[in-house]
């Protein structure tokens, strides 16, 4: 399967990066966009609906004034502040007190932070809501009576009774000139000049507890990569990986050839003075060289992580590379020649094994020669290739077994250099065969032993030279039967599954290709059927259901939606056979990042659950809500005869799984449970209403909010 490249469609990078950075961090807290009516909440975390005890969609497109949480102990100062803030669009730190929806009070600290663009236009607000404790309370306290004189705390006690007002926001505009009772100016300033600050991004950061690389422009872009940084489907790196695949290559042939026959030879110690004169030395120390450079360059290459993100944060990488492969890489690329003093024959035998170490990379090989498992003489030939090489190395291991044996004058070179005519001589070093005479037939007896019984010109005599024989015969029998004898079956049998991929990828680009779907558009349909395939492994759901009966369907399709079904309430006290039945009618769908779930106009004939991933929701190119997981969006369709059509756009920011039900289909279950009917519509909580209605609440709409608010005060 070719490289995954990751998300390859733009994306709301900064609202999907403060959710999982806030989300991490435990804190409650809600992100407002100033750019539509009434400052509406587009998101609110789930330590936020604990804290409040509303749900995420009691809460939802509420004022970011969080005026449905006050009460009768709610001081208009603190009311009059949150205001100027959000006014003022200006940094702030608020002490409010706020109810929850059991009547519960509670005392609050609210950081008011506005967020602009790259134009300095602030385009939301995000308000972080720490419960105050007694300990932090007290601090506070002391703090105020430190900080304010008599004259203004009997000015705060005063205004402190002043009834609680609610707060509307209707196209505001940041006003300068907002006329407050004088009394409130002269608390408000004070704060004002202490709390402001002219670097919003710095505040941001701090509020947020992260880093400012985290914090990209609020706009469609693609993901940021470091300087210095190589991705991982780049033609650079396509490129180095072939050379690093050929000097890998080249390592598993010379590598045990040069342990076995080279270093002993009487030429290569006559050349061990001068160090690296050779020329496959200076090869060897190259080949090491490229190695160290690999390893280099693998500490800043980006990888697709578990959530099929490009991960470039050159942290990240290195600890992945660390807990990865950095290991093998690392002995793979130990010189040990120039490590090890040659002094004997103990140490260049050491030497010997040592360099056997590089061998370890074989391992990466295979893992990246798994793409390309879906070609049949591709298969065969590594399946060759790999038959080939064992037999070097078992040739290797047979030449060193008997350069061991050679002192009893019995073993098999000896017997080689008899028919030769080159008998070995003790008083003459360099006596007997040739390298090439000794490799040739050390590779002519590991050939003829592993795909038979051998022919007996070369032959074991020595006992250790007989056991090796014995294993290389078992190695033989179990390669040939494995590799030669099933050749079409392990390729059928074990690729089956890449053969139908491949079949699928080149009917999609036969689609377009015959259609000339421009370039994003079908890099988009690639990365998607790419995604797609993961999870389902190219299972076609519905193909396979329909091979069972009725009531094994059933049960498969409880199991797959059990997730759904047991963490939405509205299915709480659902019999097994409602269960069962709804069970039957929700379909999954995945959807990349960017794809457009619902166009504005279309109409909504489904209900949607998104158990996986994060979604935007806007009208026109303004964000009013963002969804994440267990949240429903579509339409009442209970209030409604006739289906209606979508109010905004549904657009995926991450990779998405849903689970939708169609209208039709979940009216006719209904239907068939009426005792569990009223009790499902009164526990389905949608998270965002998307029904496009012809009449709204006038209040939310009045173009007199600034007259309307200085009058209340």
């Amino acid at each position: 399967m070719p490289v995954r490249r990751g998300h390859v469609a733009p994306q709301n990078t900064f609202l999907d990066t403060i959710i999982r950075k806030f989300e991490s961090q435990s804190r409650k807290f809600v992100i407002a966009n100033a750019r539509v009516e009434n400052c509406a909440i587009i998101f609110c975390n789930d330590g936020f609906c604990h804290m409040c005890g509303y749900t995420r969609a009691e809460i939802m497109q509420k004022p970011c004034t969080c005026n449905f949480l006050y009460g009768p102990h709610t001081k208009r100062l603190a009311i009059a502040q949150m205001a100027q803030a959000l006014l003022g669009s200006e940094e702030r730190k608020v002490e409010i007190t706020l109810y929850r929806k059991d009547g519960v009070c509670f005392l609050c600290l609210v950081d008011v932070v506005p967020v602009k663009n790259e134009d300095g236009a602030v385009i939301m607000f995000i308000l972080n809501f720490e419960v105050m404790t007694d300990d932090k309370l007290l601090n506070n306290k002391s703090s105020i009576l430190n900080s304010t004189s008599d004259s203004d705390l009997m000015r705060y006690r005063t205004i402190s009774k002043i009834p609680q007002i609610t707060l509307n926001f209707v196209d505001f505009k940041p006003d300068p000139l907002i006329a407050l009772p004088p009394g409130e100016m002269d608390i408000i300033a004070p704060c004002k000049l202490i709390d402001r600050t002219h670097n919003v991004t710095e505040k941001v950061t701090q509020v947020l507890s992260l880093g400012a690389d985290v914090l990209p422009e609020y706009k469609l872009q693609a993901p940021r990569i470091h300087k210095w940084t190589v991705l991982h489907y780049s033609p650079f790196k396509a490129v180095w990986d072939w050379l690093i695949l050929l000097l890998v290559i080249y390592t598993a042939i010379l590598t045990p050839y040069s342990a076995a026959f080279l270093l002993n030879d009487v030429e290569e110690s006559s050349m061990s003075g001068c160090g690296y004169c050779s020329p496959l030395s200076v090869v060897d120390l190259i080949v090491d060289i490229m190695f160290i450079i690999d390893i280099l360059i693998n500490f800043r290459t980006t990888y697709v992580n578990a959530n099929d993100e490009v991960v470039s944060h050159p942290l990240r990488i290195a600890v992945h590379y660390f807990k990865g492969w950095f290991l093998i890489d690392m002995v793979a690329a130990i010189p040990f020649d120039l490590l090890i003093y040659r002094n004997g024959e103990e140490t260049t035998t050491l030497i010997g094994l040592l360099k056997t170490a590089r061998l370890l990379r074989l391992v990466r090989v295979a893992r990246k020669l798994d793409r390309y498992s879906e070609y049949g003489a591709a298969v065969l030939f590594l399946l060759m290739c790999t038959f080939a090489l064992i037999a070097h190395w078992l040739a290797c291991i047979w030449y060193a077994i008997g350069n061991v044996e050679r002192s009893r004058a019995i073993g098999w070179l000896h017997t080689l250099g008899d028919q030769l005519g080159k008998p070995y001589n003790i008083s003459a070093p360099g006596s007997g065969p040739t390298i090439k005479d000794k490799y040739v037939t050390a590779l002519y007896f590991t050939f003829s032993s592993l795909t038979s019984v051998g022919f007996g010109n070369v032959s074991p005599n020595t006992n250790s030279e007989k056991i090796f024989s014995i294993c290389v015969m078992l190695i033989g029998s179990l390669m040939y039967a494995s590799i030669f004898g099933n050749v079409s079956a392990i390729i059928q049998r074990l690729y089956s599954g890449t053969a139908r991929y491949h079949t699928q990828m080149l009917r999609v680009r036969e689609f377009i290709r015959f259609h000339q779907i421009p370039n994003p558009l079908r890099q988009r349909l690639e990365e998607y059927f790419q995604h797609a395939w993961s999870y389902t492994n190219g299972i076609d759901m519905n193909a396979v259901l329909k091979g069972f009966p009725e009531c094994l369907q059933a049960d498969i399709c409880l199991h797959l939606n059990r997730t759904l079904l047991q963490n939405c309430k509205a299915f709480k006290g659902c019999t097994k056979g409602c269960l069962r039945a709804l069970a039957m009618k929700f379909k999954t769908t995945h959807a990349p990042p960017g794809d457009t779930l619902v166009h504005a106009g279309d109409v909504l004939t489904a209900l949607y659950f998104i158990s996986r991933g994060s979604i935007e929701i806007l009208r026109g190119d303004v964000v009013v809500a963002i969804l994440g997981k267990n949240d429903i969006f579509g339409e009442p369709i209970n209030l409604y005869a006739r289906p209606g059509k979508s109010n905004a756009d549904v657009r995926a920011l991450t990779y998405c799984d849903l689970h939708k039900i169609h209208r039709e289909d979940l009216l006719e279950v209904l239907d068939m449970y009426p005792e569990f009917s009223d009790h499902f519509w009164s526990n389905l909580e949608i998270t965002f209403n998307l029904r496009d209605v012809s009449s709204t609440h006038p209040q939310l709409h009045s173009p007199n909010f600034l007259l309307s608010w200085q009058q209340a005060l």
